[in-house]
């Protein structure tokens, strides 16, 4: 008898965990949901108050003419958009980036697990990489048109320099701080120094790798406009220079918003991917 009733206890608290564990299931979908969809909210909320202060800004604080209001720009923007002028200088601009950050951010990937994980190769280049990552894209730009001309290599060079000293600073310090217990725990369970560096140091730099490559992206975009200003015949610097020779603030507005939505477009979709791809990597710099 007593074995019976121990059995139904049993049974009853199997089946309350079974109806329990949908439950919290469900709670966190729901929770999951709600907190996306503040997110999205308070960034909807961010956007709008950003047009109110320009709005202020151009209306009371300043000459419209200087600061061209939110509506005026919008209408500028439309024919550029209609004739495909602002398509074409957006896409010559983005292929330019993109060029410029893979290749840099591949080189300083490389460059910075290597100068982590050999002290004399780090000993001996830091210094020369400590030196020249003070010079700016801008102050390269005298130099990019000398060695490469006015043509597609010189934009490259530049967003490939204002990329490579942040990806591989970045880098280098993820492979640092890699955890020594996490390497001696994998040597214990048998794994080569191949496997080590491939399943334990280079997923526990994915962290700093992931936010070097966001800080580049944002320094190739400042990096190309002034290389298209002052060495460019097309994209949105050539733009921004064409459109301030003439006085045309309003298309100079046009370029600066084109830029900024570009910009946050392209982080976005580069947070999704680390979310959707990295995640379980990103999660190991709170493991430290």
């Amino acid at each position: 008898m007593g074995g019976e009733a121990l059995a139904n206890l049993h049974e009853t608290a199997a089946t309350a965990g079974k109806t329990k564990a949908p439950t919290h299931a469900s709670w966190r979908a729901r929770w999951s949901l709600t907190s996306g969809f503040s997110r999205g909210l308070l960034t909807v909320a961010s956007l709008v108050l950003a047009l109110v202060i320009w709005q202020f800004l151009s209306s009371v604080l300043f000459n419209p003419f200087l600061i061209p209001p939110p509506l005026e720009v919008i209408r500028t923007a439309i024919p550029m958009l209609l004739s495909g002028e602002i398509l074409s200088d957006v896409a010559i601009s983005m292929t330019r980036i993109m060029v410029g950050f893979a290749t840099g951010s591949l080189v300083g990937i490389v460059t910075g697990v290597l100068l982590g994980r050999i002290r004399v190769l780090h000993d001996l280049l830091d210094p020369i990489i400590e030196l020249l990552r003070y010079l700016s894209p801008t102050a390269m730009i005298p130099i990019a048109v000398i060695w490469f001309g006015i043509g597609e290599l010189s934009k490259y060079f530049l967003i490939f320099w204002g990329t490579f000293f942040i990806v591989v600073v970045n880098t280098t310090a993820g492979v640092w701080r890699t955890p020594v217990a996490r390497q001696r725990a994998a040597e214990c369970l048998g794994a080569s120094q191949l496997q080590i560096f491939l399943f334990v140091i280079v997923p526990s730099a994915v962290p700093y790798i992931v936010t070097g490559m966001r800080v580049a992206m944002a320094s190739s975009f400042m990096s190309i406009i002034p290389a298209e200003i002052l060495a460019a015949d097309s994209g949105i610097g050539y733009l921004l220079q064409k459109s301030s020779m003439l006085l045309q603030t309003n298309r100079i507005f046009v370029a600066l918003l084109t830029i900024c939505v570009l910009g946050f477009i392209v982080d976005r979709i580069f947070r999704l991917f680390v979310d959707r791809v990295l995640a379980r990597y990103m999660s190991f710099i709170s493991q430290t």
